[in-house]
């Protein structure tokens, strides 16, 4: 399962921003992954957390160049998807470019190294901007079947805006199937209170 978020930064420009659930999407994402995409990687440092990737914008090579409220957003989520630095007032984040990443068969899932610790930020998170996040929730499409075949079909074609097409085809249909996920769940938790 793989969530698609969107931020907007004051300008008016949109970002994509993309979170694994769980350390086998984590996998996924770094495994797919191809540098057209132009991916920026967030992880909270020392602890475990879900793997946070922003899109730049096609003008955009670093971060530096991205809005600050975009980057905000960024890691907020990231501190909200790590169960103990979300508990935390204060969390470190990380931040290197995909390219940056290295991963090789010996890792455990979700795991990763880097070719250069030189290339990596450090950002800091400050409390938990609630607000901030439910405003994000409501942006946010989910992909649940096929994931790993997907995310071949993009790395094959090296578009850089494969997800951003994708997400913008199927929208309707991706938030109904969720919508019926979610009816599902309170039917099953509902007869299970009533056995």
């Amino acid at each position: 399962m793989v969530y698609f978020y969107q931020a907007e930064a004051e300008d008016g420009r949109f970002y994509a921003i993309i979170v694994g659930k769980d350390k086998f999407e984590n996998d996924l994402l770094i495994k797919f992954g191809y540098k057209e995409l132009n991916y920026v990687w967030f992880h909270a440092d020392k602890y475990s957390s879900g793997h946070v990737y922003l899109k730049l914008n096609s003008d955009e090579k670093e971060l530096r160049d991205v809005p600050r409220e975009v980057i905000t957003d960024c890691l907020q989520l990231c501190k909200s998807k790590s169960i103990h630095g979300n508990k935390l007032a204060q969390c470190t984040i990380l931040a290197t470019p995909w390219t940056n990443l290295r991963k090789n068969g010996s890792m455990k899932p979700g795991e990763v190294s880097f070719k250069s610790v030189r290339r990596i930020q450090k950002l800091e998170c400050h409390g938990r901007d609630t607000k901030l996040l439910n405003r994000l929730d409501k942006t946010r499409v989910e992909i649940l079947e096929n994931v790993e075949s997907l995310l071949h079909e993009a790395k094959k074609s090296k578009d850089p805006e494969f997800f951003t097409n994708y997400i913008a085809a199927h929208r309707e249909l991706l938030l109904a199937q969720e919508q019926d996920r979610k009816v599902a769940k309170k039917i099953k938790k509902k007869v299970a209170l009533e056995e």
